[in-house]
């Protein structure tokens, strides 16, 4: 594995942690606001993890098959999310 795949990897990773904490977030607020923005939320949040799961599964098991000419669009693909994670969950933290 490629030191560039390495920290694709480790981004994913950190948006499926990033993506359970706004879950639990918007779960929470779901019991206090009942409205089709917090239910909306929810499932976006649960079909991007599910999403987040599988690319990491596919990185762990299927990363001789990446071509390396593909790794740095994987890589900022992955950074960006997770920087767009992160804002999320500081903004729904509040």
């Amino acid at each position: 594995m490629t030191m560039l795949m390495s920290a694709t990897t480790i981004l994913t990773g950190a948006s499926v942690l990033l993506l359970v904490g706004l879950l639990v977030i918007y779960l929470r607020n779901v019991r206090h606001v009942r409205s089709k923005l917090v239910v909306g939320l929810i499932l976006f949040v649960v079909l991007l993890l599910i999403q987040n799961v599988v690319s990491l599964y596919y990185y762990v098991t299927m990363m001789p098959y990446y071509v390396v000419a593909v790794e740095p669009h994987m890589f900022i693909f992955s950074m960006l999310q997770t920087i767009a994670f992160s804002v999320m969950l500081w903004i729904s933290w509040d």
